[in-house]
């Protein structure tokens, strides 16, 4: 007997079957539930992969994924990681922002704005101890 091209399961079937008789929201619901509950297998996440891919994601969906949250600044932990480390070897904290620049190839207030979000990210994390 020749396998199947592809994983095949019990409930990726039952998903399946709902997304092609346009039950989109129960066929949500079962792919949330598998995926939560730890009943997924291989065809399941096939069927959710399949899916999502098929979707894909409208304008203005990222936000909405990150909660409403402002997405972080490219690198910002590497640039402020640098600034830092150039400040402890005795530069000063403009030669230390110029030379990150340089080096990541962005502007002085790109990097200034990422050592101010590092700032406030310990400062938080500070506070929450």
């Amino acid at each position: 007997m020749v396998p199947f091209p592809f994983p095949i399961s019990r409930a990726a079937w039952a998903i399946e079957s709902a997304i092609s008789e346009g039950r989109a929201e129960e066929a949500m619901q079962k792919l949330i539930h598998a995926l939560r509950n730890g009943d997924d297998d291989k065809a399941v996440r096939r069927v959710a992969a399949d899916w999502i891919e098929r979707i894909g994601l409208p304008p203005g969906a990222a936000k909405s994924l990150r909660k409403g949250g402002k997405a972080l600044l490219e690198d910002w932990l590497d640039i402020s990681d640098m600034v830092r480390s150039l400040q402890g070897q005795g530069k000063t904290y403009a030669a230390a922002v110029e030379q990150a620049a340089k080096h990541f190839g962005c502007s002085d207030r790109h990097v200034q704005k990422c050592v101010a979000e590092w700032n406030g990210a310990s400062r938080s994390q500070r506070e929450n101890e």
